[in-house]
């Protein structure tokens, strides 16, 4: 299962920047430790407004917790959304049934 997450920077303080960044460090360290989720990639935007991340994660459980851990922790500093998604392979055949619907 992959989750996808973006996220926009909220102002901050230098102070806050500061504890931001041991939070975020400790969040990052727990997910690397966890057998339940994996990072696949991260990107920030190039003005420092915000970025996403994409993760695969072992079921709905490991990927609800991961979102609600992370954004516990981090939602003084950022705005998270995240979202299950699929790939083109897993999300084809919901596509066409749902192309059946449509046409009949």
């Amino acid at each position: 299962m992959i989750l996808y997450t973006t996220w926009k920077s909220r102002p901050l303080s230098p102070e806050q920047a500061n504890r931001m960044m041991g939070v975020w460090g400790k969040v990052e360290a727990g997910m690397a430790e966890s057998p339940n989720s994996e990072r696949l990639c991260w990107y920030m935007n190039v003005d420092g407004s915000g970025g996403m991340t994409v993760s695969k994660v072992n079921d709905y459980d490991a990927a609800a917790a991961l979102g609600l851990a992370q954004s516990m922790a981090l939602a003084e500093f950022i705005e998270m959304d995240s979202k299950i998604v699929l790939d083109l392979d897993a999300a084809m055949p919901a596509i066409l049934k749902g192309m059946e619907f449509i046409n009949g």
